[in-house]
C-alpha cells in the first residue's frame, strides 16, 4: 500500500487535480480498512477524494463512507461488479481489471494494464501492481496511444 500512496501523490503533485475518483476496491478485507482510511486522509490533503464501493470493501464500510456511484451530466462512476443501465450516459468502471499483451515474435511476451474503451462503457486499469489483470480481446484495445 505504501508504493501504491507514493505514486498516487506523484501523480497528484503532477496533475494537481480538483478530485479524485477511487472506483472501488480500495480494500480487500476489513484489515486493511484502518490504513486505508489514514492513506484517505492524506490523498484528501491534496484534493477532494470521492471513494466508491467496490466487492472488497463490503466489510470496510465502517471506516470508509463509501458512495456506490457518483455522477456528473455525461458520465456515470461505478465500481462495476453489477450491471448499471445507463444509456445516456459513458459508464466508467473498474471491476475487470484489464490488460494487454505485447509480444516479440521470439517469445517475450509482456503484459500491461491497459484502458478499455467499449460503447459507452469505459473500463479502467488497474491502479495496484497486484492486480494481475485479465486478457482483454484485441479488437477493444488501441494501440495508437489515444
Amino acid at each position: 500500500m505504501t508504493s501504491i500512496e507514493e505514486r498516487l501523490l506523484e501523480l497528484l503533485d503532477d496533475c494537481q487535480p480538483r478530485q479524485l475518483i477511487i472506483a472501488g476496491d480500495l480494500v480487500h478485507d476489513q484489515t486493511s480498512a484502518a490504513a486505508a482510511a489514514t492513506r484517505l486522509a492524506r490523498l484528501r490533503e491534496r484534493c477532494a477524494v470521492i471513494v466508491l464501493a467496490g466487492n472488497h470493501d463490503r466489510d470496510a464500510g465502517r471506516m470508509i463512507d463509501f458512495l456506490p456511484r457518483w455522477e456528473t451530466p455525461g458520465f456515470v462512476f461505478h465500481h462495476g461488479d453489477c450491471a448499471a443501465l445507463e444509456p445516456e450516459r459513458i459508464q466508467i468502471i473498474g471491476h475487470h481489471h484489464p490488460a494487454g499483451t505485447l509480444s516479440d515474435g521470439a517469445g517475450l511476451r509482456l503484459k500491461l494494464p491497459a484502458f478499455v474503451q467499449q460503447d459507452r462503457c469505459w473500463i479502467l486499469p488497474a491502479f495496484s501492481p497486484w492486480a494481475g489483470g485479465v486478457a482483454w480481446p484485441r479488437r477493444f484495445l488501441r494501440r495508437d496511444g489515444n
